[in-house]
């Protein structure tokens, strides 16, 4: 009988000691007498590659590998990184039916130079039958008034020609334009290996078809009419003495690279909406670059902060090469260097000593821990395993009570969802996505789930957005209106309560990843809320990367509870746009609709702050309306440290330092963190630093 309670008493007692010690000792190893900082992760990054990736882990590593050529500051403004400096310009181009024609309108255009200020029109000229307007501001409202004031008897009607070919459709827009030189094309196009577009006079539409009938075939199609091209261009010039990680120098090719690989087809990069409307790329000299787009593209800057890859050690080499030698050991140009990768354990990057931004960063190595879970993470940082948690809601009034704790706070720029597959026959129609939205006690999840910190989502926006709809109502947890919406959509209680309709249960399976402990209470709540109305789900959990590559990534499931990690931009075509439905893609549920996709592809083109507003509101009200997610809530965000293990140490711009606590900015925490120091190796610091 003793021996009976040793072990049911003692077994689990030593198991707690054994891991405790575990924790510690892996800490004092990891971070008691070294230089560096150590950040937790939940689950592993699936590659290391910036243009190949989509999760949240990836990016928190190789944000510390590599540049891009833009970056936000503390207050969410757009600076250089690789870039030292740009300029916006653009081109409107207006094809007249003859010479002469173009002529005289340059001559009305130049009687109206009172209004050219207020244009930002700083240059017209003649090319042929072409007036070629040049502007100091993309947009489409001035060129449209312009446009507007010209004889329309006189213009040339053109229109886009989409001509979809098996492949090769570089070469066979080669082949056709060498064979018709007097085509009248003003503009193409090469979106992908299997597609091409043109602009010219409709009768060239004609001639496509006729010589593809005898050149391996194609599908043409004639797209909307084409006023005029309005062609905006941004000039970046690059840093000087910019390095790769292994010695090499950076230069203007290295972004037309990156710009190659994001386009083709083969590496099957998410990124490829934010380039599409890319005309071309021109490095005209080592540290310029000059980028041309087809059409206004109002978040063309932000697009630029994606991180730039090495063509000197990538160029020529195929996707497979890239998975086996870059793509877990990548190289690029910033702060630190990559440095070791165990796989379920941790990945090691390291201070590069020769970065661009010198002396920085003070910290000799950061290291991000993998962790299978939420208690995990907690346990490793309470223990010191690592430096930084993201504490969970229900203990963040305990660490806010703590002085041993500095607490950085602040509304997040995410919401979680639950995902329908709309490509699933049970979830297209809207009464049941509405029905489903008022069988979620979501005002309860905020309370029970977030303890408070967070509040009900209204779809794709976040409420602290300039573009936020504040008008949009939530949906209200109603389950006898629930019901009623499934009774009007044909589906009726069956004999165990489970509905039916045309011999069909109303069931389905709900996966999210685990470790992720509010994901599973989700789950289990939202399972209990539709059992309550007649729909039975069961609930599937996976490991991160298991699930994200065999169900999220392939479509390949009825539900998922997942979340958004937004930046501050109003452009979401990947996750939204009907043409962003494939597998690897970010429009996972397949949602599709006109209505949104003529929402999605203005709202780039537009740079007035106010119709970006009333675009983004209506864009949110439909698609929350619509419910292709069950929008759940926005959590606030909430990081712990222990008090004073890092301060910062940034110049001031003036030949000076500014010294100062870790502190919360409108960009995060964590944003001066290449300027982190721990006190203890304070004597890193320049002598001018430490006083």
């Amino acid at each position: 009988m003793r021996v009976a309670r040793y072990f049911i008493y003692g077994l689990p007692v030593f198991l707690l000691l054994l891991i405790a010690a575990s924790f510690l000792n892996s800490a004092f190893l990891s971070t008691g007498k070294k230089n560096e900082m150590s950040i937790g992760v939940l689950g592993e990054p699936s590659t290391l590659n910036p243009i190949q990736q989509a999760d949240s882990a990836a990016s928190q590593v190789f944000s510390t590998i590599f540049n891009g050529l833009l970056k936000y500051d503390e207050n969410l403004e757009i600076i250089g990184d690789l870039a030292k400096s740009w300029e916006l310009s653009q081109t409107t181009t207006v094809v007249f039916k003859d010479s002469a024609s173009s002529a005289a309108a340059l001559k009305m255009v130049e009687s109206w130079r009172s209004e050219w200020d207020g244009w930002k029109l700083e240059a017209v000229r003649l090319e042929g039958n072409f007036l070629l307007l040049s502007f100091t501001e993309p947009g489409m409202s001035a060129s449209g008034t312009i446009f507007s004031r010209l004889p329309v008897e006189s213009l040339q009607p053109l229109v886009t020609i989409r001509v979809q070919v098996k492949d090769n459709a570089r070469g066979i827009l080669k082949a056709f334009r060498e064979a018709s030189p007097t085509a009248r094309i003003v503009r193409d196009w090469v979106e992908s290996g299997g597609a091409f577009e043109l602009t010219a006079v409709p009768e060239v539409k004609g001639e496509v078809e006729a010589w593809l009938s005898g050149h391996g075939g194609g599908e043409v199609t004639l797209g909307d009419p084409v006023p005029f091209l309005a062609e905006p261009l941004v000039v970046f010039t690059l840093r000087d003495r910019v390095r790769w990680h292994d010695g090499k120098p950076f230069t203007s090719r290295d972004v037309a690279f990156t710009y190659e690989s994001i386009m083709d087809d083969a590496f099957a990069s998410p990124r490829k909406p934010d380039f599409d409307l890319i005309q071309k790329i021109e490095t005209p000299g080592l540290r310029t670059v000059r980028v041309t787009y087809r059409k206004p593209f109002s978040p063309a800057l932000t697009s630029w902060m994606i991180s730039i890859l090495p063509a000197h050690l990538l160029e020529g080499k195929s996707p497979d090469w890239w998975a086996s030698n870059f793509n877990r050991a990548p190289v690029g140009t910033g702060p630190f260097k990559f440095g070791e990768w165990k796989t379920n354990e941790f990945i090691r990057v390291v201070r590069n000593p020769d970065y661009f931004d010198s002396p920085g960063p003070w910290l000799d190595a950061i290291v991000f821990r993998a962790l299978p879970d939420q208690l995990s993470l907690r346990l490793a940082f309470e223990t010191r395993q690592v430096d930084f948690w993201t504490a969970e809601p229900w203990t963040v009034s305990t660490f806010e009570k703590d002085p041993r704790f500095d607490v950085f706070s602040s509304p997040s720029s995410s919401y979680t969802y639950i995902g329908w597959n709309l490509k699933r026959p049970l979830f297209q129609d809207l009464r049941v996505r509405q029905a489903m939205a008022h069988a979620v006690d979501i005002p309860a999840m905020v309370k029970y789930i977030l303890y408070g910190y967070g509040l009900q989502s209204t779809g794709i926006f976040t409420p602290q957005m300039w573009f936020f709809n504040q008008e949009v109502t939530p949906f209200t947890y109603d389950p006898d209106k629930a019901r009623a919406l499934l009774d009007d959509a044909g589906w009726v209680p069956g004999p165990d309560g489970i509905r039916v309709k045309d011999g069909q249960r109303f069931s389905f399976t709900l996966m999210t990843n685990n470790g992720n402990e509010i994901r599973r209470d989700i789950a289990t709540l939202a399972q209990d809320g539709f059992k309550k109305i007649g729909i039975e789900i069961k609930v599937e959990l996976y490991e991160w990367a298991v699930f994200l590559k065999n169900h999220v990534n392939k479509g390949d499931f009825d539900a998922i509870v997942l979340g958004w990690s937004l930046g501050n931009d109003y452009d979401q075509f990947q996750i939204w746009h009907s043409s962003q439905t494939n597998p690897e893609q970010l429009n996972v549920v397949g949602y599709k609709n006109p209505e949104v996709d003529k929402l999605l592809e203005s709202i780039r083109q537009e740079y007035s702050r106010d119709k970006i507003i009333s675009m983004a509101g209506l864009m949110q009200s439909i698609i929350y309306r619509e419910q292709p997610y069950l929008f759940l809530y926005v959590p606030q965000g909430t990081t712990v440290m222990w008090r004073d293990s890092y301060r910062i140490c940034r110049p001031d711009g003036k030949g000076g330092w500014i010294r100062s606590p870790v502190e919360m900015t409108k960009a995060g925490w964590s944003y001066w963190s290449d300027w982190f120091y721990r006190p203890e190796f304070k004597d890193r610091l320049p002598a001018a630093a430490r006083k």
